[in-house]
């Protein structure tokens, strides 16, 4: 009695999936297959500091905005220390984390602008590899390159014989620090 209810119920399956199937001439059995289809182009981030935030001497928390193949936001917290070759950096988006590692120290540039106002533009470049083994969510498995720009100016304060103060320790004067983020990158993602 159990093989003839067995045999009921595998007809009745059988029967069940005849009809779900379509009606064409094909005898091979259906399969579904997921694909990611890469998807590439530049993906840009960018974000502003202005005030306080952009005159801290030590984190400066950037909430980007991103535009290119994953259109999303993010934030990035930036030490003041100098970057590292090979230094990993996360950047925290809102559909998983992207991750990338220094391709070498970079380059900065700092000079005084006015020794009137004591305003003073530091420009720090830095080419970046994505690392998609250490990406998360949308960006898991993602490739790349890229450049990150971070350009950090306002007027630093003056020493008590009138010169301007352009030590490192010197935090500019939060009226006038402003701090920019930008980072450009050929993007591949799988989605």
């Amino acid at each position: 009695m159990k093989n003839l209810a067995a045999l009921t119920a595998l007809l009745a399956l059988a029967a069940g999936l005849a009809a779900c199937t379509s009606s064409g001439s094909s005898t091979a059995p259906a399969t579904a297959t997921a694909t990611a289809t890469p998807v590439s182009g530049t993906e840009t981030l960018s974000g502003k500091l202005t005030g306080p935030a952009a005159a801290s001497t030590g984190i400066l928390a950037f909430h980007l905005g991103l535009t290119g193949p994953v259109g999303t936001t993010a934030t990035i917290r930036l030490g003041t220390e100098v970057p590292e070759k090979y230094e990993l950096y996360t950047i925290h988006t809102a559909v998983g984390d992207l991750a990338v590692t220094l391709a070498s120290a970079g380059t900065s540039t700092g000079r005084l602008k006015s020794a009137t106002t004591c305003l003073y533009v530091l420009t720090t470049a830095v080419p970046f590899t994505v690392d998609g083994a250490s990406s998360t969510g949308t960006f898991a498995g993602a490739t790349g390159t890229g450049t990150a720009v971070v350009v950090s100016s306002g007027d630093d304060p003056k020493l008590s014989d009138g010169t301007c103060n352009t030590s490192r320790d010197a935090p500019p004067s939060a009226k006038t620090a402003v701090a920019t983020f930008t980072a450009t990158i050929k993007l591949t993602v799988r989605q």
